[in-house]
């Protein structure tokens, strides 16, 4: 996985730029009202989606924006193209007190969201999100791979707060004898 990318932007398209680091161009898909200009270098913190018939990089300039771009992909109906564009619409901070005052129309005027779309992203993620002071971090790799299984983001998380274990493989074997439980 690869989950950040440094280099120079060798080439600057609708929507993507190609950074280029160690003689590599990596294509990193950035909204156009914040694609770094060419000849720049950049830092960017990335999510690699991997589907069957592609595999494409997310790129964000602060790991703020990037988990807050996780937290949008944990809700049903939101995607990779369109959790980046509600990020890159405000800052990190904004979008999140938009979740917590039950801002609509903030969400509706991001291209691509309808009404539902936002009611949803509020009601899941509305008392999830904090200002950046959250209690204990969770292990992120136990999160993936729950995800990935299937489970939603917001269940895995709760239920990943209450087990322990040494090893990520003995966090994710407890997290699903609960999750079993819970289906």
């Amino acid at each position: 996985m690869i989950a950040s990318l440094q280099g120079i932007v060798i080439y600057r398209g609708k929507g993507f730029v190609i950074v280029e680091n160690t003689g590599v161009g990596y294509q990193v898909f950035i909204p156009d009202v914040a694609t770094p200009h060419e000849g720049s270098k950049v830092l960017l913190y990335t999510h690699e989606a991997v589907r069957e018939d592609a595999r494409e990089l997310f790129g964000f300039f602060s790991v703020e924006a990037l988990e807050l771009f996780w937290n949008l992909l944990s809700v049903s109906g939101v995607g990779a193209r369109s959790g980046q564009k509600i990020v890159y619409a405000a800052t990190p901070r904004e979008v999140r007190d938009a979740i917590q005052k039950e801002n609509l129309a903030f969400f509706t005027s991001v291209q691509g969201i309808g009404k539902k779309t936002a009611q949803k992203i509020i009601l899941e993620l509305k008392g999830v999100l904090t200002d950046g002071t959250q209690g204990p971090t969770l292990d992120q790799d136990a999160v993936e791979a729950l995800v990935s299984l299937g489970y939603a983001r917001r269940q895995v998380e709760e239920i990943l707060a209450m087990v322990d274990g040494d090893q990520t493989e003995d966090r994710v074997r407890r997290a699903l004898q609960l999750l079993g439980g819970a289906r």
